[in-house]
């Protein structure tokens, strides 16, 4: 174990960052409930913190993908961390609404810088096995989305919202582990510097954005229902006569699923391929979202938890094929999957918010069942042009 340990060091090292950073990216959207009890939020207000976290860690993973590709910098890992988890945790010691937005988005911009980063030197660690080191990077990433409700619904709700700074020292623990891996010490490889890949990238630009735009609609409409089920999911299983406690609890399982779904998808993948994956995981979300929304009881329960799961088992899926569409720039193919959506997302949680505040929350939640055959039919399209999508990235 000891040797296990000392020969991956680093790669746990960046794992343990991108826990850290998912969790701080996941500690503000499940207690809004809390602001809105202490401060009085009205659903519109919770929708805005919840657009700017999402907006913050989205809207700039391409460009700073870009960025990496052509410098790498390890050391802002460290420099991420400890701005996120700082910022994050004031957050509880703020009550004007205004302020504590513009501190929650400046602190969620430093998870744009982590993802594209983190995920490029997990793949140059790798000895022959690129997708297994991936994997455990996003995976480890992924549980802390099972522990953000976990822990801080719970706390929250016992010792108030001014707990949240004591969340602070966590981050900077984690940040001295990445240090005293050498993380800084890391060359990021950097791609696109050959003048044939800088001619190929001319002569297939069209066609690249064409079928990334494709999959980035796919994606915005899957992050869209995972957020309404992060955000307003205590207060939607709540108005189905489920208590808060139990609320965060089936919550962190959804959040558990999302990471084991996002494992098992790769996986799968690489045995049924690509797009069996997203046309089979796209129908069950479509069915099971509509279940838990329109169900009571234990219908509701099963179909949340069972959401994480289908939801991101088709993850892994988009950004292997992304990195089909840009061979000779993975950063930018992964941060344009990841980034793009959460945008996208971010502002329709905007308009979810305010069509809730005026027609109620659980009618607008089951009006956007429309939403989920979205990836439905864009999958069978994919299907259908997938000759054409080969042919236009070789």
């Amino acid at each position: 174990m000891k040797q296990f340990f000392k020969k991956n060091l680093q790669l746990i090292a960046i794992s343990a960052g991108h826990f850290t950073n998912d969790f701080y990216m996941n500690l503000l959207p499940p207690i809004l409930f809390a602001f809105s009890r202490s401060l009085g939020w009205s659903l519109a207000q919770q929708s805005m913190v919840a657009f700017v976290v999402v907006t913050g860690g989205t809207l700039f993973q391409p460009l700073v993908g870009y960025l990496l590709d052509k410098v790498g910098k390890s050391s802002y890992l460290m420099i991420g961390l400890i701005w996120i988890s700082f910022m994050m945790s004031i957050t509880g010691l703020i009550s004007n609404f205004y302020l504590l937005v513009i501190v929650a988005g400046l602190a969620s911009i430093a998870s744009s810088l982590y993802h594209p980063l983190g995920s490029s030197i997990a793949v140059n660690l790798a000895e022959g096995s690129r997708g297994k080191s991936l994997s455990i990077f996003m995976t480890i990433g992924g549980l802390a989305r099972t522990f953000s409700p976990m822990v801080s619904i719970p706390i929250v709700n016992i010792f108030g919202l001014k707990a949240l700074v004591f969340f602070m020292i966590p981050g900077f623990l984690v940040a001295y582990f990445l240090k005293f891996a050498e993380i800084d010490k890391i060359k990021n490889r950097v791609a696109g510097d050959t003048q044939e890949k800088k001619d190929k990238r001319k002569k297939v630009s069209r066609n690249k954005i064409k079928w990334l735009t494709l999959l980035v609609c796919m994606h915005s409409a899957q992050v869209m229902l995972e957020r309404i089920i992060i955000v307003f999911g205590v207060q939607i299983m709540v108005m189905k006569a489920i208590g808060v406690i139990p609320a965060g609890i089936i919550l962190s399982a959804f959040m558990f699923l999302r990471s084991v779904g996002t494992l098992a998808g790769g996986h799968l993948s690489d045995s049924f391929g690509e797009i069996k994956i997203l046309i089979v995981f796209n129908i069950l979300t479509c069915g099971i979202y509509t279940i838990a929304l329109f169900s009571q009881g234990a219908w509701v329960i099963t179909g949340i938890i069972l959401l994480g799961f289908t939801l991101n088992a088709t993850l892994t899926a988009e950004i292997t094929i992304s990195h089909q569409i840009l061979p000779e720039n993975i950063n930018l193919g992964t941060g344009t999957i990841m980034g793009f959506p959460g945008t996208i997302a971010g502002l329709l949680m905007l308009v979810f918010g305010k069509f809730s505040d005026i027609f109620g929350l659980m009618k607008v939640a089951q009006l956007t069942t429309c939403l989920s055959l979205v990836p439905v039919i864009l999958s069978f399209y994919l299907l259908k042009k997938i000759e054409s999508l080969m042919a236009d990235t070789v």
